[in-house]
């Protein structure tokens, strides 16, 4: 990866948030080469003596330039709006705008180093928002594992991988352009990938199509909800049950709970998983989260000390956490119980200082979308999942 930098040509606020971003990325990468920019020619060079194949400048980048690059099929990435590159570049990430269907944008990739730097109401006046939501807002995001999620476009995930028997890769860039398509064919070849997941943003059609015609499937509808937590949450239940901390002991119960109620997965959705592999995967997940192994804890919900229902709850940064896993006996549904449980786990976290909660559900559960928005969730993002098989 080339991170690519300029001779600085102005001051002004927008353009240092910019190369501040270009040089996180570029100390952060441990495959990243950075170099200042001379000219075309020097910039060839270079690039063709070491090989790279991405490169990742600021908005200052020329067009000229620009197109020079293309012409060499190099992925590139612009940190920062040039709406006279936007039909040349691959991938355009602007913290600094709060709107876009085809960029990554917004507070999402807005870092805490940079809110330090520069100030909240000067960063708020760019954003035309108060103070206040710009702090809310980024009070729990993961901008620095997402800017680099998004540069390195993909990578091998060796736990699935491990877990299925087969190569299983991620793409994490977002975005699908034949260029960046062009540039996985090689990363499978490599690591003899069997299997792609590739998250796609669903507002982008270019994405969409371009994914579409190579041959990746779509397997699901990925909603994330999110809220704020109050001082209003009160959870009703009956007195028969009770809400705990899972403990070790409680492991094959919650275990034997999680068969056979994820089978709206994509998992399950796409027929070239083994279903007693699919099974085993979330039984294993509530396992890891008693264990503190993946997820931090669970909560669970207990009838005479039994457990009949559990929902995993992991810790982020910024007093921030998300939920896991979610589950219920089929005997208990239609009780009020799901939500008595989820309310109790959302009191809890909040008299732990937890301000901010998300949660992950899919398209085709409209049970547990129901739940989370009775509960106070509201929609944070909607994404497409794509597989793509190789075997």
């Amino acid at each position: 990866m080339l991170v690519l930098k300029f001779r600085q040509k102005s001051d002004g606020l927008r353009n240092n948030i910019y190369r501040d971003t270009l040089d996180y990325i570029g100390n952060s990468m441990s495959n990243a080469v950075i170099y200042e920019y001379k000219n075309d020619q020097n910039l060839i060079d270079f690039i063709q003596k070491n090989k790279l194949v991405i490169v990742v400048s600021t908005r200052e980048l020329s067009y000229r330039t620009s197109v020079m690059l293309k012409g060499l099929n190099l992925i590139q990435i612009l940190i920062g709006e040039n709406k006279d590159l936007k039909n040349v570049v691959d991938i355009i990430i602007d913290p600094l705008l709060k709107k876009s269907n085809e960029y990554h944008v917004g507070t999402k990739y807005l870092l805490p180093s940079i809110l330090i730097k520069y100030h909240p109401g000067n960063i708020a006046k760019i954003l035309q928002m108060d103070i206040e939501t710009l702090l809310k807002e980024t009070s729990h995001n993961q901008s620095q594992d997402e800017l680099l999620n998004i540069v390195s476009l993909y990578k091998k995930l060796k736990w699935d991988s491990d877990f299925w028997g087969i190569n299983i890769g991620y793409i994490s860039c977002l975005k699908m352009t034949p260029n960046i398509e062009k540039n996985i064919k090689s990363f499978v070849k490599k690591e003899n990938i069997s299997m792609l997941q590739y998250l796609c943003n669903c507002h982008d059609k270019y994405s969409v199509m371009t994914a579409e015609g190579s041959g990746y499937s779509f397997v699901d509808i990925r909603l994330t909800y999110e809220q704020f937590l109050s001082n209003d949450i009160q959870p009703v239940g009956d007195c028969e049950y009770n809400v705990r901390k899972a403990r070790n002991q409680d492991i094959d119960e919650l275990k034997k709970l999680t068969q056979n109620i994820y089978n709206l997965s994509r998992y399950y959705y796409d027929a070239n998983f083994e279903r007693s592999k699919v099974e085993e995967f979330y039984s294993g997940w509530i396992e890891k989260a008693v264990l503190g192994k993946f997820d931090d804890f669970a909560y669970i919900l207990c009838k005479k000390d039994q457990p009949v229902g559990f929902c995993s709850v992991k810790l982020q940064g910024g007093n921030s956490a998300s939920i896991g896993i979610f589950g219920m006996s089929n005997a208990c549904s239609g009780k009020g119980l799901a939500k008595y449980l989820l309310d109790s786990t959302l009191l809890y976290l909040k008299k732990n200082n937890i301000k901010y909660i998300s949660v992950v559900t899919q398209g085709r559960n409209y049970a547990a979308q129901r739940l989370y928005q009775r509960c106070g969730f509201i929609t944070k993002s909607v994404e497409l999942w794509y597989h793509k098989w190789f075997r």
